[in-house]
């Protein structure tokens, strides 16, 4: 069960990651392992936090299965680049998923290097 307080750490990591990243992401949400939204951030009025958190739950398990199906270890993170040129970058952070959507041919360095710097542990 999540407290308010790792909820509030969440919301706080979702808006800075949001934030500083000069545009390039046009959304950001927190969620559960178990497809639970926490916090989102988006430029987007029609954003449905809830869909996103179930769908984005359930990527992870499916690779997470194929992982283990292969005989490798987990994973941290993953990126999936979409025909239109954005991306979406899934990031493993303390037992939660914080799953992103860039915007069109992102500076995909700058926005690898500022998840490293909010999510690393």
């Amino acid at each position: 069960m999540i407290t308010s307080t790792e909820e509030r750490l969440l919301a706080g990591l979702v808006r800075a990651i949001k934030m500083n990243s000069r545009g390039w992401i046009e959304a950001v949400e927190a969620v559960s392992e178990d497809g639970m939204p926490i916090a989102h951030e988006s430029d987007n009025p029609n954003f449905n936090s809830e869909y996103i958190a179930a769908a984005a739950a359930a990527v992870c398990g499916a690779i997470s299965a194929v992982i283990e199906l292969m005989g490798a270890k987990g994973y941290k993170r993953f990126n999936i680049q979409l025909d239109n040129g954005r991306y979406i970058l899934i990031r493993q952070y303390r037992g939660y998923y914080v799953v992103c959507l860039t915007r069109t041919n992102p500076n995909l360095g700058y926005v690898e290097l500022l998840l490293e710097a909010y999510l690393s542990e």
